[in-house]
């Protein structure tokens, strides 16, 4: 084997064995493999959402609801629940929001534009079921 093709070989060996070392560094945790990350990902709770007593469909939202509920939980439910229903491109305004370990109500003004807030979204999530009854105008 001449030099060039000794030195190229070097070279390929010590690429491999870096970036083996780098992706093996990256993936340690203090001590915990890469395999041990329980935990490191949010819950994902799926709700089945009953719009206007009719149409059935399915939203998935990155809560955990099994050790209780705080506002921004409830508020991202809500919000959620409102965008797979009512789509992004309308214009919405929680107006009010209540909510316990059990259930969640949250009432919407939307509308085409902000001149136009005059349609009705009502939602209530029961929590234990884990059904969402919609009511909305259209």
């Amino acid at each position: 084997m001449n030099l060039r093709k000794k030195l190229a070989l070097i070279a390929i060996v010590a690429v491999i064995a870096l970036s083996s070392f780098a992706y093996a560094w990256v993936g340690k945790d203090d001590g915990n493999s890469i395999q041990g990350t329980e935990g490191a990902f949010p819950s994902v709770t799926r709700f089945e959402v009953i719009v206007n007593g009719i149409r059935s469909l399915d939203v998935c939202v990155c809560v955990n609801i099994s050790d209780g509920v705080t506002y921004q939980e409830a508020e991202l439910i809500a919000g959620t629940t409102f965008i797979h229903v009512k789509g992004e491109s309308v214009w919405r305004r929680l107006e009010t929001l209540t909510f316990d370990d059990t259930q969640i109500k949250a009432h919407y003004a939307w509308g085409l534009d902000e001149a136009d807030l005059g349609h009705i979204y009502d939602m209530t999530a029961d929590l234990t079921s884990l059904q969402i009854l919609v009511d909305h105008c259209f």
